[in-house]
């Protein structure tokens, strides 16, 4: 594969508001990018807030923050050289599950997303910033360069029989293959292949989701040539972060000798049922769901597990080196820090992935995007007021998480995963 000029560029910069963010940067012809209906000052933008008589509608507030961010981050795109269309993958998270189809009526409109079909992943999610914000998304582009081996297909499908749904169920772009699982039929509820029986104590609603998604995700790579040992970087949203355990038992052996890096999410629900505060297979309810970003062999690429602080915090690596990115599993600061205030804590957390950085050849002033999951909306401003101190110009984008409840490490206000260009 021919590489592509490699500066890291940014674009959609937030400087205000005690916000320090971009929308979306690139290097090396993948984009990153992350969005909520925030304006250039920091605050809920104006054409993203319904007027009188609306302002009591879950709809229209999402409406207009879908067609809002929307619009922002097509701009972001094009000053780097991409596109809406050229989305490759994308997590879009809602505060309420009333917001998922009014936002999903907006994006998949033929002249947004609906179009190009990214491949896709939805969870509920306690909250954003700015509060406001009832819609948050974040993923990753291409600059198209059919030289460089950087175009977005849809391997398995019929180029003139797209399949049809909101979302592609795998697609992929230069050496990558994306997919999601999710333990639905969209029908009835739970898959009845991962449905745990609720009449007696045999059986785990997580371990029966995690096997069927086992069988689903290896068929579903197949026609990319990968598998789940390809695996480089996940997302896994977790209804109850008590089921990461049984979940590594399941998957731990299936991705291989390179543990991947991830990010473990807490999320209140999923797109079944259509009920809020729905829990548990007896309610119809999946507890998991996980976004995977797996190497394809045709590639001829290698997977390189990096060593830092975040290795054996479960089943995961510290970072994967792909050349030319660095996929960063979430980093904790150290418990002790907890007590030395918010500030020091973010710091802490900060410098682990850092060190990370570092054992792979690169800085944090190359991060293309980084993912802070906060206990509050404090934490959440101290995180940026961190940031600018760590990377003072040009920062990445940033999707931000108000979690609501406790996050993997108890006690832990701040969770930090990130992507890094290798320069």
């Amino acid at each position: 594969m021919t590489k592509q000029p490699g500066n890291r560029r940014v674009a959609g910069l937030i400087d205000s508001g005690g916000v320090y963010a971009s929308r979306a940067t690139a290097a090396d012809g993948f984009v990153f990018f992350a969005s909520t209906a925030m304006d250039e000052t920091g605050a809920t933008a104006t054409e993203a807030t319904p007027a009188p008589p609306y302002v009591a509608s879950s709809s229209a507030h999402a409406r207009a923050q879908a067609k809002y961010v929307v619009e922002q981050l097509g701009g972001a795109l094009g000053e780097l050289g991409s596109s809406i269309n050229d989305i490759c993958q994308i997590e879009q998270y809602v505060k309420l599950k009333a917001h998922a189809d009014p936002y999903f009526t907006v994006v998949t409109d033929p002249g947004l997303m609906g179009a190009s079909r990214p491949q896709g992943a939805t969870a509920q999610l306690s909250g954003f910033i700015p509060r406001e914000s009832v819609i948050s998304v974040t993923g990753l582009a291409i600059v198209p360069d059919a030289e460089a081996g950087l175009a977005k297909s849809y391997p398995g499908e019929d180029p003139a029989k797209p399949a049809q749904g909101l979302f592609s169920r795998l697609a992929a772009a230069g050496p990558y293959a994306f997919t999601t699982f999710f333990a639905t039929d969209n029908k009835t509820g739970v898959h009845p292949s991962a449905l745990a029986e609720i009449w007696n104590w045999r059986g785990s609603e997580i371990r029966s989701e995690a096997e069927f998604g086992l069988e689903t995700l290896a068929q579903r790579l197949a026609p990319a040539g990968a598998s789940l040992a390809d695996t480089v970087d996940y997302t896994l949203f977790l209804a109850d972060i008590g089921d990461l355990y049984d979940f590594d038992l399941v998957f731990k052996d299936a991705f291989g000798d390179v543990a991947p890096t991830r990010t473990v999410i807490p999320s209140l629900g999923f797109a079944n049922p259509r009920r809020e505060g729905a829990f548990g297979h007896e309610e119809n309810a999946p507890r998991m769901e996980i976004q995977l970003r797996c190497l394809r062999a045709e590639s001829g690429l290698q997977r390189v597990a990096v060593d830092g602080p975040g290795a054996g915090f479960g089943s995961q690596s510290a970072g994967v080196r792909v050349d030319p990115l660095l996929w960063i599993s979430s980093h904790y600061a150290d418990v002790e820090r907890h007590s030395d205030g918010i500030d020091r804590e973010i710091d802490d957390a900060l410098a682990k992935i850092e060190a990370t950085c570092s054992n792979a050849g690169t800085e944090l002033k190359n991060l293309l995007r980084i993912r802070a999951i906060v206990a509050s909306d404090a934490a959440a401003m101290a995180f940026y007021a961190g940031l600018r101190r760590a990377v003072p110009k040009d920062p990445p984008a940033v999707s931000m998480i108000v979690a609501g409840t406790e996050l993997l490490v108890p006690g832990a206000s701040v969770a930090l995963d990130g992507v890094a260009w290798l320069g």
